[in-house]
């Protein structure tokens, strides 16, 4: 956490030193996020939605600096799930239902955006930054032939705020001066104690400059 507000600060204080020379951004992002979990979970989670805010701080036509929040949800698959358990419990899979068990992640980041100017309305640019992520998970509810046993299969999940980085590119298309819509690939990678989860965010991308 120290190192992220250290460097929110230096942000901080690179903007407010040439604050003739920056050009704000406001806008939102959204779309789809593969994931790609740590192993004792990965196969039971794939392609999961989200989107967020962000700010845009443009010092010049190479470097943005942009301060953003998504939420991303991914769903279990729970076929799987009660396979797996009932395979592990010798019963019958149709005699297992299970609920509940999504993933969810808020992330916080500051990225950095290094730009390729086209002379053109299309710029395309690559991205790398750090960032906070809050990574929970839904009560999860198992009923084997209407019985819960939830408490015999999963212990109650908690949710973790762990720091992560991210890198990725994009590129943005000048629709008028004021409003860029635009396409982002991220791989946001989420350290923990044993293992290392990731999900890599595809997003389409508005920003308004005032």
């Amino acid at each position: 956490m120290k190192r992220f507000l250290g460097v929110l600060l230096i942000l901080a204080l690179a903007t407010s030193g040439s604050k003739a020379q920056v050009r704000w951004g406001f806008g939102a992002q959204g779309g789809v996020s593969i994931s790609s979990f740590e192993k004792d979970i990965k196969d039971y989670y794939g392609l999961g939605f989200g989107g967020g805010v962000h700010v845009d701080a443009e010092l010049n036509k190479y470097f943005t600096g942009r301060f953003q929040f998504d939420y991303h949800m991914f769903s279990s698959d729970k076929d799987k799930l009660s396979g797996q358990i009932a395979q592990n419990s010798g019963v019958p899979a149709s005699d297992v239902k299970v609920e509940g068990w999504n993933v969810s992640i808020m992330g916080i980041y500051l990225n950095a955006l290094g730009k390729l100017p086209t002379g053109s309305a299309f710029v395309p640019y690559a991205l790398a930054g750090v960032g906070m992520n809050i990574v929970g998970q839904s009560d999860p509810k198992v009923t084997y032939q209407g019985q819960d046993v939830t408490s015999q299969v999963f212990s109650k999940p908690e949710s973790k705020t762990k720091f992560g980085i991210d890198f990725g590119a994009g590129a943005d298309y000048a629709v008028s001066k004021n409003v860029c819509i635009g396409l982002e690939f991220r791989y946001v990678l989420i350290f923990t104690e044993n293992n290392s989860n990731a999900h890599m965010p595809i997003s389409l991308i508005f920003t308004y400059h005032p």
